[in-house]
């Protein structure tokens, strides 16, 4: 439980907390929020009948609206900006916010209520005020979380008081400004207020309330998770962490695993994209009761469609003289997406900690799967996750989908300092979480890759969770253990595929590959004062093998 209550203890805050107070500002409901996003103009009412509407007090025969934007259609990483970050130009972003809010209140605007947060260890009152103009956005975040209605209101009042200022998120989409042709966004994390300005797309709101919650969680001793969870059979829960395209919702979501797991090996989904996880309770917390999901993989009067509450970016064609169809796929646009409901699968709000973490990674020099048994190569190997980015999600240059990327814990989304990310995961790792790293991508040099299947990745997961998986030492990556016995679990052939060489291309494609993460880290350290030596040296140390292996001495010894 939080508090709006509460002086503000910034400018930022006082700036955007005011514009809620405006005579062009009032609060509203989700029936009023569906009528008018009904009636704009870029709004598509499609015959899609909504999801169980009547949970959210609209209309029975509500249907699934769909908002499509123009030319950005993903999030613009490059319009945030964070307070703690600013230095010398502080007052002259002062300046753009306080003239943005003072444009923002000379027309009528909706101020929506949420929470942030399904279990109550961990609820935050969240507010989203954006002009009227918006409704549909604001309707989608309220889906998205949880409106301020019952019986979520109830379970908000006996939660656990946090000590936290509510979460304000701002937004205008019409803002412009010609020094920011990209929009603007700027963060105050400590004070947990966002100004979203110029940016169209409801990503931006959903996610710029997730990076406040996270940074409260953390704040809380709980551990910011952008991953999924899910629990197999009575086993301990496991955690997998990666970009959207690295596989993350596939396995979170699976319940079968591709006909790998056994009947009594049921599946509970907590969520595939946003947790915490409480270390002083022993807890695992979604944030989010929804998902927000990409619809590429939906065909055309899909059976899945019917789980839908709202959709953005995808086409719509009529059928039958007058029925408006959802056309996914990303036929229009890449990254369409839909609001759906965990409905779909078996699904709980929360459970115990996990018991294995995974890092989801694209990094070819690494086989499909390893165990690591150090824990601060634990947290190395998640605070320099490699990966690439999924096509359209971001709001980038084309050729940078093309190149490798280190995302920290996959999570660009951080608004508080990375360090401490890698302090509370040091934490989980040392209460005895066993974390692993899958490579989902391929393996192998990179004129000579072989490809890592789905159904491969899945695998896996269900060996790991069976403790089936017979691990021994990685000679070139100290710290690093590999399946003793994969042919038996995942083929006959897994082995002459994955297992690595001990030939020097591979070896030195392996080591540049360690310098790239020794590198990443140690810029975050030195240059940025976001890191600690103590979590780059197990890569260090790593590296330095791998430098006596290669080394000629130690080929003429070995002779």
């Amino acid at each position: 439980m939080s508090s709006l209550n509460k002086v503000p203890g910034s400018q930022w805050r006082a700036i955007i907390e005011s514009a809620m107070y405006a005579n062009s500002v009032r609060k509203t409901n989700m029936a009023e929020l569906y009528e008018h996003a009904i009636k704009q103009p870029e709004v598509i009412v499609t015959s899609e009948p909504m999801y169980k509407p009547e949970t959210y007090g609209l209309p029975a025969d509500a249907k699934v609206l769909v908002s499509n934007d123009g030319t950005i259609v993903g999030r613009t990483a490059r319009a945030r900006r964070l307070v703690r970050q600013m230095g010398k130009d502080r007052d002259s972003y002062l300046t753009i916010l306080r003239e943005a809010v003072y444009q923002f209140n000379k027309k009528p605007a909706f101020w929506m209520e949420g929470i942030a947060g399904l279990h109550s260890d961990f609820m935050v009152k969240a507010h989203l005020i954006s002009p009227v103009t918006d409704a549909k956005n604001m309707l989608d975040w309220a889906m998205n979380f949880t409106p301020w209605m019952k019986p979520w209101s109830d379970n908000y009042a006996s939660s656990r008081a946090l000590d936290e200022l509510d979460i304000i998120v701002l937004a205008d989409q019409d803002w412009s400004h010609p020094g920011f042709p990209d929009g603007l966004i700027i963060v105050d994390e400590m004070q947990n207020c966002i100004a979203i300005l110029g940016l169209r797309y409801f990503g931006e709101r959903k996610k710029g309330t997730l990076t406040l919650a996270w940074s409260i969680g953390v704040r809380q001793n709980m551990v910011a998770c952008h991953g999924g969870i899910k629990k197999i059979g009575k086993n301990p829960p496991i955690a997998v962490f990666g970009l959207s395209g690295s596989g993350k919702s596939s396995i979170t979501n699976s319940d079968k695993h591709e006909s790998a797991l056994s009947p009594g090996e049921k599946v509970t989904v907590i969520h595939d994209d946003a947790f915490l996880i409480d270390l002083d309770n022993d807890l695992s917390i979604a944030i989010e009761p929804n998902l927000f999901d990409k619809t590429d993989a939906v065909v055309f009067d899909d059976p899945i469609i019917k789980y839908f509450y709202s959709a953005q970016n995808v086409g719509i064609t009529m059928v039958a003289g007058d029925k408006l169809k959802l056309v996914c796929g990303d036929i229009r646009n890449r990254n369409g997406r839909c609001i759906k409901t965990r409905d779909m699968f078996n699904h709980m709000d929360h459970c115990e900690r996990p018991g294995k973490v995974i890092w989801l990674q694209k990094d070819t020099s690494l086989p499909p799967v390893s165990k690591i048994n150090n824990l601060w190569l634990a947290v190395a190997m998640g605070a320099s996750l490699s990966t690439l980015r999924a096509k359209g999600v971001e709001n980038v240059d084309p050729k940078e989908l093309e190149k490798l990327v280190i995302e920290p814990f996959a999570n660009p989304f951080r608004v508080h300092p990375l360090l401490w990310d890698c302090q509370q995961f040091y934490k989980l790792f040392q209460g005895g979480t066993e974390c692993y790293v899958l490579n989902t991508h391929a393996f192998g040099l990179p004129d000579n890759l072989i490809d890592i299947p789905k159904e491969i990745s899945l695998s896996i997961v269900t060996e790991l969770v069976r403790n089936t998986i017979v691990w021994e030492d990685w000679t070139a990556f100290q710290g690093l253990l590999i399946p003793k016995n994969g042919n038996e679990l995942f083929g006959t052939d897994f082995e002459s595929k994955y297992r690595p060489s001990q030939d020097d291309t591979y070896l030195t494609y392996l080591r540049d590959r360690m310098q790239d993460r020794i590198t990443f880290l140690s810029n975050k350290r030195d240059i940025e004062n976001d890191m600690d030596s103590a979590i780059i040296d197990p890569i260090v140390a790593a590296r330095t093998v791998l430098d006596q292996l290669l080394s000629p001495l130690s080929k003429k010894v070995a002779k």
